[in-house]
């Protein structure tokens, strides 16, 4: 199995949005249906202001199930429950956050100055940033803002200038929960993986890192997460 770092940025944002029942992502349909369950059982006096409560919650699970948050965040447990199948040889780093003391450039402009990575695995194999994905081809059709092929490559950049000390190259990659995207030639160093294919991508790579590296990038990681 895996090794494991830290926990996933965004289930900790989207759990913040439930009741303290909900501790974890599986939490959320059972207690959804508990609510759901209860409203036809209140008696007594107090019975209205209990549904109506509940009713409240109710409608909030709704809106947050119904949210472009919530389809990211599943879709970032279900690539950790797949990572996690992985060897202990890989080290693997949820919700990765770096700020570098100055902007560097990017593209042609000093504007890049922090990243927030979904996953960084660390192996032999190498250093790879993994953005995930979850999108619908409506979500994908109307988004607005950065590409998700920019934003990979955004933080495979900020990964890179970290750790280029070490001479330790960083390989970018995309993942798509449900397989819409597709390897866009104006990121030709963004490779695409999806849910199913990551971990044979993964392994099936050639030794890049002794395990001297390994330890090193590990260890600066660990450092950038404690900050």
């Amino acid at each position: 199995m895996a090794i494991i770092y830290s926990r996933l940025d965004s289930e900790i944002q989207l759990l913040a949005k439930y009741p303290k029942e909900v501790r974890k992502i599986e939490d959320i349909s059972r207690v959804y249906r508990e609510l759901k369950d209860g409203l036809g059982k209140e008696e007594g006096f107090f019975a209205f202001a209990r549904k109506w409560r509940k009713k409240r919650q109710i409608k909030k699970f709704e809106k947050n199930q119904s949210s472009p948050f919530f389809a990211g965040a599943r879709g970032e447990r279900q690539v950790l429950e797949r990572l996690c199948n992985l060897s202990n040889e890989y080290h693997i780093f949820c919700g990765v956050r770096i700020r570098l003391p100055r902007a560097i450039r990017y593209r042609g402009k000093k504007n890049l100055r922090s990243a927030q990575m979904d996953f960084v695995v660390v192996s032999k194999k190498g250093v790879f940033v993994i953005e995930v994905k979850n999108w619908s081809d409506e979500y994908t059709a109307s988004h607005c803002g950065f590409s998700p092929y920019e934003q990979t490559e955004r933080a495979g950049r900020v990964l890179w200038t970290v750790l280029k000390f070490m001479e330790i190259r960083v390989t970018d990659v995309l993942l798509s929960v449900q397989g819409n995207l597709r390897y866009d030639s104006n990121y030709r160093m963004v490779l695409v993986s999806s849910l199913g294919m990551i971990n044979k991508f993964l392994e099936k790579r050639k030794d890049f890192l002794s395990e001297n590296d390994v330890k090193r990038v590990v260890g600066k990681l660990e450092l950038l997460c404690a900050e």
